[in-house]
């Protein structure tokens, strides 16, 4: 089986978010599986990447990535090299399937695959949910009608990674198959060892015997935090401390230092900037429960993560994975408003921390062999229907 996959940016350009770890971890489980897996990208985000080796197969984690270069002074990530690579691409494909909604790279990479006979999966990943419709719905409209509404009739099929996206596609009524499939999660580099989140604690200064709340993740308005403020001032009679770690993306850390400041809440904080994957398994281990308060998550990767490490998670309604995870141990979910938040939070400090019994359900729901086992089906029956 033969599978190309397209995403406009990959490893190990991470400031692009949660796309890049979620493709790759299903390329490498999809290898794994025997699975011949081709991945063409762009060196967007990779100033460094050597310019003799662009156009040329590169061996990332076991999966060959093929980088082209990106166009320069343009707003989107374009790039005419990789388009001119197409029929190359597709006389070898017997599948493609590719995350590129509002990408205009998108479009090209879909009709030469239409034209040479290939089967196309579509990943929206939130793309054509409420959030994403509310910004720059003027132009994106024209822009759905003209050129993604076309190519998402005719795909073979459309993922989706939680119920939450496949509801959200109703109104759209696009008549092309849907599957869900959730993002696998490595739990080679994720697993429930409170011992090295106690030497985290230690060698941050943050008391073990104080709750710890944690957020990670890119900072930025989607994510809701500004409803934080609110929710925890009202619960400072406790001990409890807050670790922020992230990038800021759009000027809300700033906006949430200063939040933080005017309530008396900045000493019970710490902020970090973004840690690469594999060091995020000390402070999931050290947090007693992270915090997703999010305005719209089509899936949550790091929710997934931290419940991996044993630490619990409360998550607002508009988190996707939030309503696969009902009834979950350490899981608590509710809508986006701080006195409800409020009191989730006593709520979760009354409780135990989860520990070994959420490592147990993610192992049994989310592990990146299972993941790309379903995968692989799923690429069975779209190919055996033709």
């Amino acid at each position: 089986m033969r599978v190309l996959h397209f995403l406009p940016v990959y490893v190990p350009a991470w400031q692009y978010g949660g796309p890049i770890l979620s493709v790759s971890r299903l390329c490498e489980g999809l290898v794994r599986q025997g699975v011949d897996i081709r991945v063409i990208t762009t060196n967007a985000g990779l100033p460094n990447f050597p310019l003799d080796q662009l156009g040329l197969p590169q061996n990332v984690n076991g999966v060959e990535v093929i980088y082209y270069p990106v166009d320069h002074n343009v707003r989107v990530i374009r790039s005419k090299a990789l388009v001119k690579a197409l029929p190359f691409h597709m006389s070898w494909a017997e599948l493609l399937h590719l995350s590129s909604i509002w990408q205009p790279l998108g479009v090209p990479i879909q009709k030469a695959a239409h034209a040479a006979g290939v089967p196309v999966i579509q990943t929206t990943r939130g793309a054509l949910g409420p959030y994403s419709w509310r910004r720059g719905l003027w132009k994106k409209v024209p822009y759905f009608l003209l050129k993604e509404r076309p190519l998402l009739q005719r795909a073979a099929a459309l993922h989706c990674t939680t119920t939450q996206e496949v509801t959200e596609l109703d109104w759209l009524s696009p008549n092309t198959p849907t599957f869900t499939l959730p993002n696998p999660v490595d739990l080679s580099q994720l697993s429930c060892q409170p011992a090295i989140g106690k030497d985290w604690r230690n060698s941050t200064g943050i008391p073990w015997d104080q709750r710890l709340f944690l957020v990670s993740g890119r900072m930025h308005h989607k994510k809701g935090l500004d409803l934080l403020p609110h929710a925890l001032k009202a619960i400072t009679h406790i001990p409890w401390h807050i670790l922020f770690i992230g990038q800021d993306s759009d000027g809300t850390t700033l906006r949430l230092r200063r939040a933080f400041e005017q309530n008396g809440l900045i000493d019970r904080s710490t902020w970090l900037p973004s840690l690469p994957a594999a060091d995020l398994i000390a402070p999931y281990n050290a947090a007693d429960w992270l915090l997703l308060p999010s305005r719209h998550e089509n899936f949550g990767n790091v929710v997934i993560e931290a419940l991996a490490c044993g630490c619990g998670a409360l998550v607002s309604d508009k988190v996707g994975v939030g309503h696969m995870l009902v009834g979950t141990p350490g899981v608590y979910m509710d809508v986006r408003d701080p006195d409800k938040w409020t009191q989730m939070l006593l709520t979760a400090l009354s409780s135990t921390r989860p520990g070994k019994l959420s490592e147990s359900f993610v192992k049994s729901n989310f592990s990146q062999s299972l993941i790309s086992q379903k995968a692989y089906h799923i690429y069975q029956r779209i190919l055996s229907h033709g």
